[in-house]
């Protein structure tokens, strides 16, 4: 069983992807969790990433600041703060932030999808 860990984000170092900027708060790279992975991510303005699903794997995005939209099935629902979406597992999806960036907490679960990719 993993320990139990409080963590300062600012000592998480962000890294890059293709929309904006992630860090991971706990996983089971990050602390041996069995069955979540958190996550921070800054998504950049007018940068989706592709759309994308992760079977067997629900995801929540809780956004933080910044405003943007989330897509499935060719409908967008607005993103904006105070705003949480939850995404079933194996839903093809993409996010994007607009006007400027958009600060949001990533929960999915469990830590990996269907395939055992921890995403």
């Amino acid at each position: 069983m993993p320990d139990k860990k409080v963590f300062v984000l600012d000592d998480v170092p962000f890294n890059p992807v293709d929309w904006g900027r992630s860090k991971v708060l706990v996983s089971p790279s990050a602390n041996g969790a069995e069955h979540v992975r958190v996550g921070l991510t800054e998504y950049h303005p007018d940068t989706p990433h592709e759309p994308h699903s992760h079977p067997g794997q629900e995801e929540v995005i809780w956004v933080l600041s910044g405003n943007g939209y989330t897509e499935t099935h060719g409908e967008r629902q607005d993103l904006y703060p105070g705003a949480v979406a939850y995404i079933p597992g194996g839903l093809e999806h993409k996010t994007c932030a607009v006007d400027d960036k958009m600060t949001a907490i990533i929960i999915k679960g469990p830590a990996s999808d269907a395939s055992g990719k921890v995403s």
